[in-house]
């Protein structure tokens, strides 16, 4: 699995910390190009231009979480963090359901950069006002709600549950007829439901 970057402006602060993290994951300060890898449970620092470990020393989980929080309170959007990208097997047992929990923050898998972002910043890509009335996360049954409109009006439908990760995986293929009006363009959509907890929690 490999995580990428957006490289379009921050517009808002991460959409909730995660209840927990996995390998793979990246937390970026945009303004200082200061990147942390999550590597074998604990965070490696680098740069987004050198990723090798520059030796400053690792992070826990719970300092990163802390910091995620404080960004998110201090409305920062400085600080981003990104899941990684699924492989072609998604992780977990199949699901129907996002589990309940206080906070879900819905990742998508961009097709102008390829990296996994919240919906938010998605929508701010083309509509940057429209984005403000996209919720920073959504409660578990309005998650599941995606998750059957997607069983029901799309095809090629996978749903998967990770619970040491604390996501959902949803994909599917669709038609993009906006590509090209004669010959809509089949494109594959990820969905990647993060389980989280909200500016008040520890």
């Amino acid at each position: 699995m490999t995580a990428m970057t957006l490289t379009a402006p921050t517009v808002f602060p991460p959409p909730c910390a995660p209840l927990r993290f996995t390998d793979g994951d990246r937390y970026e300060w945009t303004h200082t190009r200061d990147v942390l890898t999550r590597t074998n449970g604990l965070w490696v620092p680098s740069t987004v231009d050198d990723p090798r470990d520059d030796g400053t020393g690792t992070w826990t989980d719970a300092e990163v979480r802390s910091m995620m929080l404080e960004a998110i309170g201090n409305w920062d959007g400085r600080h981003r963090f990104t899941p990684v990208m699924p492989g072609a097997v998604l992780p977990g047992r199949a699901a129907g359901t996002v589990p309940t929990y206080g906070a879900v923050a819905q990742y998508v898998r961009s097709h102008q950069s390829g990296a996994l972002v919240p919906l938010r910043e998605s929508v701010a890509t083309y509509d940057e006002d429209a984005a403000y009335d996209i919720p920073a996360t959504i409660t578990a049954a309005r998650a599941t709600d995606v998750l059957w409109a997607a069983l029901t009006d799309q095809s090629m439908v996978e749903v998967t549950y990770d619970e040491s990760a604390g996501r959902v995986y949803l994909r599917y293929d669709r038609y993009d007829d906006e590509q090209r009006a004669d010959a809509p363009v089949r494109v594959t959509c990820l969905h990647v439901f993060v389980l989280g907890r909200t500016p008040g929690e520890v």
